[in-house]
């Protein structure tokens, strides 16, 4: 604890177990004793051993995730949840469990039939097993040039907790859909826990231990799930274990040039390419006011009728100089259902876009739309009940996704099988999802031309929060439309995504200048919205203005659609990373192994009356150096000329990315601190106190070396990563922690190896702390 001049570690009267991961690299920390000027710690070492870490007994479980890939191909999907042992849920039932460390390794494993019988995969839907403590004697290490981690979280969940989807991704720092809420209880501990710090190529022997008296606190464990990002560069010339080295298979053109390392030990691939598998394209998005004043007026008249006819038919246009009505552009509704008047009102008006007092209340809207061909779409409403009218081929089903851009939105959906017979789905992503109950009335189901008309009516709101409430303000709607190939809902024949613009039918809007917006498209089937990379200005980010680490002053390729040449965008899950020509050559073998974790715990005791409780809650913080961005390009003036590279961020300690912040601190104290960067171009990061110019954390990447073994081997590859953390604590070998004041001045640098291009690179800090107000 803080408050602890020393620690004493039990000693161990038996042979203490060796590590999961022996063997290669060597786990280390940072920042051991005289390793920065003026170190203030405890005199001695620091074991990095999981079962010696800590005081007290330790034990471990094993966990593990299924992964299958094709050459090239990228998974990156939550699997199915995981029931932890039985032996482990009954022993810790209304009880509190303190992870005191974790071991990652991806792994080949000769499943038993009680462990089949165990697993949580269905079918396609892949999902794992556990063990306590181990079922390893079958385990093979697969080494990191055959599949590599890009990047994963981990969840631990307890019996108060439930997993849900949210509809769009967050990044923490990663993106991801996954959210955990906690459901009521009577204790005041964590129901869930999160796992991601040194996800990446460095996972496996980046050490994950904390120090003595320190856990991620969990009550009543029950579950494990897993999202792990991984990419398939094994060449099926070498077996998936073989300890062969890095052989090179074919690469698509995009990594064919002389910007592209070929002999760091590790395949390019890892960096996600763009391929020619990928389309970009761009639309404009327009905001329609009711209310306010636009933040960035249509200048011209011309260009009002334009944006206008945009988004319907504009049946005349005029220009009028008015001070009763808003300056600029206006679209006003005629009798004629989808055709409209562009007005533009050369006035310099102090007018606003809001509604007149007698036309306020529900605002009536209506849109239609071609969604890419496959499926026509109206929606018109009174601001109370809607009216929705569907087209698409007759004799097989078509349906239509609502606020969504991707299955993966799990959106509220109409489907229309191949006899007219209409549904309402809540989507999975790449699943059929949920049949819920009807809230809508089939008013008519008409075919002419081979073509099938529903029109459906339901009321604006939704039923239950399942079935979605249409928007009640004019402006765009993002949908998703599919058709199929057989009578009922199935795997789709066709899908896009696509937009319907809802117009007031009673009122004027005001029509704003539209912004641009790119989309990537996978294979014309899956399309999603370039968004999220906001290059933010200096101080804060480089990305803005010397974003290439160069020092010159350019914004990085990753701020702009149209030079982003790779990263998570073009990595989606099951994508490929080799070329469409290219398709031929890739094997038909299907490599199956695991990500494998493995926990150390121990017992939580809880404080009384003459002692403390055994451990204090760790926290989670992190944030990228590169902000917005998460996967920005390193680039270099002159490619195969010696280089490194520098990117910095300022920011303050409040904004550091703090999770479970408390109602009242004034300090945070962390205890495990790590940056998060790639192989093969990570050299070292820096994380500093810019007040008091004291740097707190400076952490060295370390490579595979001849030092450690073969070039070769598990854990030592050419190439292979590791990043030894910062740990602070009591005990002996350990650096005294810092206590930082929330409005500390935080500068953090990241320093690069540029001679050649390196995609999709991320600069994050990460780690544990805890807060001065903690109740544990």
């Amino acid at each position: 604890m803080l408050g602890l001049a020393s620690v004493v570690l039990a000693t161990a009267t038996m042979t203490v177990p060796d590590v999961m991961n022996a063997g290669g690299v060597p786990y280390r920390i940072s920042n051991p004793p005289g390793s920065t000027a003026g170190w203030k710690g405890t005199p001695g070492k620091y074991s990095t051993n999981f079962m010696e870490n800590v005081a007290g007994d330790v034990e471990f479980f094993d966990v593990y995730g299924e992964v299958k890939t094709q050459y090239s191909q990228v998974y990156w999907t939550r699997n199915l949840p995981i029931d932890l042992p039985p032996a482990l849920v009954k022993r810790f039932a209304g009880k509190v469990m303190a992870i005191t460390g974790y071991e990652i390794d991806q792994v080949t494993h000769d499943l038993t039939p009680a462990e089949e019988n165990r697993s949580s995969t269905k079918g396609a839907s892949l999902g794992g097993f556990a063990c306590y403590p181990s079922c390893s004697s079958t385990d093979k290490s697969v080494p990191i040039y055959n599949a590599y981690n890009h990047h994963y979280f981990g969840w631990l969940t307890g019996v108060d907790a439930e997993v849900y989807d949210l509809p769009k991704a967050t990044k923490l720092p990663n993106p991801t859909k996954t959210a955990i809420r906690s459901l009521p209880h009577d204790h005041g501990f964590p129901t869930n826990l999160v796992f991601k710090e040194n996800p990446g190529g460095e996972y496996r022997k980046s050490f994950h231990g904390y120090p003595s008296g320190y856990a991620q606190l969990l009550h009543s464990p029950t579950q494990w799930l897993v999202e792990p990002m991984q990419i398939d560069t094994h060449n099926r010339d070498f077996g998936i274990n073989d300890e062969a080295g890095y052989n090179p298979s074919f690469m698509p053109v995009m990594d064919q040039n002389k910007m592209t390392s070929m002999n760091s030990g590790l395949s390019p691939l890892i960096e996600c390419p763009c391929t020619d598998r990928i389309t970009r394209s761009f639309s404009e998005s327009y905001q329609l006011l009711t209310a306010g004043v636009c933040g960035s007026a249509i200048a011209a008249e011309a260009d009002c009728t334009a944006a206008i006819g945009n988004l319907a038919v504009v049946v005349s246009s005029e220009s009028i100089s008015d001070g009763t009505k808003p300056a600029g552009c206006l679209v006003e509704p005629t009798a004629v259902p989808g055709q409209v008047k562009a007005v533009f009102n050369t006035k310099a008006s102090a007018t606003t876009c809001d509604l007149p007092k007698d036309a306020r209340g529900p605002l009536a809207l209506r849109g239609e739309a071609n969604l890419g061909g496959l499926v026509n779409l109206t929606i018109a409403h009174d601001g109370t009940n809607a009216t929705i009218t569907m087209s698409g081929p007759d004799g097989v089903w078509f349906g239509v996704g609502f606020q969504a851009s991707a299955m993966a939105d799990l959106p509220y959906a109409l489907i229309v099988d191949g006899k007219g017979a209409v549904t309402e789905r809540k989507l999975a992503s790449h699943a059929p999802g949920t049949l819920l109950k009807a809230s809508i009335t089939l008013v008519s189901s008409s075919v002419t031309a081979g073509q099938r008309t529903v029109v459906v009516t339901r009321a604006v709101v939704g039923a239950t929060a399942d079935h979605y409430t249409l928007p009640k303000t004019a402006g765009e709607l993002d949908v998703i439309t599919a058709i199929g190939n057989t009578v009922q809902l199935a795997y789709h024949a066709a899908r896009t995504g696509a937009k319907i613009v809802l117009l007031p039918t009673t009122a004027t809007a005001c029509v704003c200048t539209p912004t641009k917006k790119g989309y990537f498209t996978y294979m014309n089937k899956t399309t999603a919205a370039f968004d999220g990379y906001d290059c933010l200005d200096e101080p804060r980010s480089d990305m803005l203005r010397h974003g290439d680490g160069t020092g010159r002053n350019v914004s990085n390729a990753a701020c702009n659609t149209m030079t982003y040449n790779g990263g998570l965008r073009c990595c989606a899950h099951q994508n490929f990373l080799t070329d469409l020509e290219q398709a031929p050559q890739i094997p038909n073998k299907t490599d199956t192994y695991y990500l494998k974790w493995r926990y150390y715990f121990q017992e939580y005791t809880p404080k009384t009356t003459v002692q403390r409780a055994s451990h204090q809650h760790l926290h989670h913080w992190v944030f990228l150096i590169d902000d917005a961005v998460n996967d920005y390009e390193e680039d270099n003036a002159d490619y195969g000329h010696a280089s490194i590279g520098k990117i910095t961020a300022h920011l303050n300690a409040k904004t550091m990315g703090l999770e479970d912040v408390p109602s009242a601190y004034s300090k945070i104290v962390p205890l495990v601190m790590t940056p998060h960067c790639h192989a093969p171009s990570c050299i070292r990061e820096e994380f500093w106190n810019a007040d008091t110019g004291e740097i707190i954390c400076n952490v060295t990447a370390i490579y595979g070396s001849p030092e450690f073994g073969s070039l070769n081997s598990t854990f030592n590859e050419e190439g292979y990563i590791a990043i030894p953390p910062c740990i602070f604590g009591a005990q002996p070998g350990l650096q005294t922690p810092f206590r930082i004041d929330a409005d500390t001045n935080i500068t953090a640098i990241k320093y690069f190896n540029n001679t050649y291009r390196h995609l999709g690179q991320m600069a994050q800090w990460t780690g544990l702390m805890v807060y001065d107000t903690d109740p544990y």
